[in-house]
């Protein structure tokens, strides 16, 4: 019996793992690759997962094939590329270097100048001698013999030599007699190691070139699971349709379930298009399935990401339009908005030491976090289809995400709380202040400071002005509401494609009784006396209002300032 490997994660309070499974709108669509993976000791289940930059390096890929592996048995290292040739960084677990002049081209690019398959880049070299050479960290195992390379196959294509483990073995490349057409090669060497070299060899006069594709290392033995991760850095949906061996690939690899996980580049730079972004994203659904008629789509979604010290709201636009999309276009989807957190939560990724400093890429405790969550997200759902026999689909209800249901219980008119509230602030540096002690002083991170302000580096000087989005507590006049008599709605409620939203009906409001005439008119409040305090050396207009219990904003409108700056000797009124 296949046991997925224990998840230690921290859960952090801004982790939605409520709603961490797969989401389908029919069943349908999930037994048959959870069936499969059932079955792994007597056949071979093959996952593909295409990403962009997060992807590339594979670090939450990879802590998700490791674990799928660990359940389910080692089919392999899956596809990998000599990166060097391409002058881009390969993943965390290998290292790629290279001999001879090479050409390039990938899926980001307009006008892709070499044809691209499902690796989404390709390398060509015109040197008969050249080379490339491939060293892995640990993750390509002694049982790992057999190569399946794709690249070009014709009469001008050079041969080659690969060396690993201590063995050796020569691979024709096209004999000009075979019938066979496909442009991929299979090689099964005696033995392997950590390190792979390729090196290129002219046997004949017509040959004139070599171009790749790709490599799939995997394990022979039909068993377990051979899980691929395929990614670009800025690759966006647009760029799989670039790729136009992608179909004649797919045939040859044959995956039970390919996992799309883009979207970021689609929008990151201006405003999402959703007719735009599904016109485009249908085009790949049905070239998959043109090529597979029956894998499994398994659609995913950015998590909330900043721009320019500001979330992005389009991401939560993205997970709305992945969530109609897989229900329209029949394809499973993993809602990692709402998972990881919601709208403002890659502030807290950031402040737990997540999230790098751009607040778009994660930290290696990040990626290791998510590929936990989404391994876990895996097992929840095998554990829903197993024991919900009757249930027809597995969609979460997040409307109680999107607007918080109002405490509705009966309060003074004096009654106040204390809430957070984020506003940016401007801090002029000081003689011996760091980054990190500014970033202390607001509650905030460096990394967050040097990418609001687009630093490069830690230094800072005196009198810099940074701009910084901090926290401020405020307090805020409770109103009282009359009480709703309503059901709540549970964020881990379950509905259905037919399911309607619930339309909480407005309060009656209750008109208070008309006030008795007075006999003399009231008498004015005393009007408060008037308080100014003069700057001193080193003195902000955040450590004043904070001095005196106001705000930066109230200041400036009481003084009528249109900046921040201040000077030593300044007297302004701060009440």
């Amino acid at each position: 019996m296949q046991v997925w490997p224990e998840n230690r994660y921290t859960p952090y309070p801004f982790l939605h793992t409520e709603f961490n499974s797969l989401q389908f709108y029919d069943r349908a669509l999930a037994e048959p690759l959870f069936k499969k993976l059932q079955n792994t000791g007597n056949k071979r289940v093959s996952i593909l997962y295409i990403g962009d930059s997060h992807v590339q390096a594979d670090d939450f890929t990879g802590e998700l094939r490791s674990r799928f592996q660990l359940a389910y048995g080692n089919a392999g290292r899956g596809m990998v590329f000599p990166y060097s040739t391409a002058r881009t960084h390969a993943a965390v677990d290998y290292a790629t270097s290279h001999t001879g002049r090479w050409l390039n081209a990938k899926n980001i690019e307009a006008s892709p100048q070499l044809p691209l398959g499902v690796s989404g880049v390709s390398s060509r070299t015109l040197d008969s001698d050249a080379s490339f050479r491939m060293i892995f960290k640990g993750t390509v195992q002694p049982e790992h013999t057999r190569l399946r390379i794709f690249l070009k196959r014709d009469i001008q294509s050079y041969d080659f030599n690969v060396r690993s483990g201590g063995s050796q073995v020569f691979v024709d490349v096209f004999e000009p007699n075979s019938t066979d057409t496909a442009q991929m090669v299979v090689v099964d060497l005696p033995s392997v190691g950590s390190d792979f070299v390729f090196t290129l060899k002219k046997t004949d006069t017509s040959q004139s070139m070599f171009e790749i594709y790709g490599i799939s290392i995997e394990n022979p033995r039909d068993a377990g699971v051979l899980f691929h991760s395929v990614g670009i850095n800025g690759a966006g949906h647009y760029s799989l349709l670039r790729q136009n061996m992608m179909s004649e690939q797919l045939g040859m690899l044959k995956p039970d379930a390919i996992i799309i996980d883009l979207g970021a580049n689609d929008f990151y730079r201006g405003k999402i298009d959703k007719v735009v972004f599904s016109d485009n994203l249908l085009k790949i659904v049905k070239g998959i399935r043109g090529a597979l008629p029956n894998v499994s789509i398994i659609l995913g979604c950015s998590q909330d990401i900043y721009r320019g010290g500001y979330s992005l709201t389009d991401c939560l636009a993205f997970s709305d339009v992945i969530r109609e999309f897989s229900n329209q276009h029949h394809c499973l989807f993993y809602d990692w908005y709402w998972v990881s957190g919601g709208r403002y939560s890659m502030m807290r990724w950031s402040q737990n030491a997540l999230a790098k400093w751009d607040m778009v890429h994660l930290t290696h405790s990040g990626y290791l976090l998510k590929g936990q969550l989404m391994a876990e997200s895996y097992e929840r759902t095998a554990y829903w289809l197993k024991h919900n026999d009757t249930g027809k689909f597995l969609v979460y209800n997040v409307d109680s995400l999107r607007a918080p249901l109002l405490d509705t219980a009966p309060k003074t008119q004096s009654a106040t709380q204390t809430q957070i509230r984020y506003q940016w602030l401007y801090h002029r540096v000081l003689r011996g202040q760091t980054i990190w002690s500014v970033a202390a002083a607001y509650g905030v991170s460096a990394y967050q400071i040097k990418s609001w302000n687009r630093l490069r580096s830690n230094y800072l000087w005196i009198g810099q002005i940074l701009k910084i989005y901090a926290p401020i507590k405020v307090q805020v006049p409770i109103k009282p509401v009359n009480p709703i008599v309503t059901k709540p709605i549970d964020s881990t409620e379950i509905t259905g494609p037919d399911t309607t939203r619930k339309v909480i009906p407005k309060p009656v409001v209750q008109r208070p009784p008309a006030p008795k005439p007075q006999t003399r008119p009231p008498l004015p409040p005393p009007t408060p006396k008037a308080l100014y305090h003069k700057v001193r050396s080193g003195e902000t207009l955040f450590s004043i209002s904070k001095k005196y219990g106001s705000s930066t904003s109230a200041i400036m409108k009481l003084n009528h300032m249109k900046s921040h700056n201040l000077r030593a000797g300044q007297t302004i009124r701060v009440k």
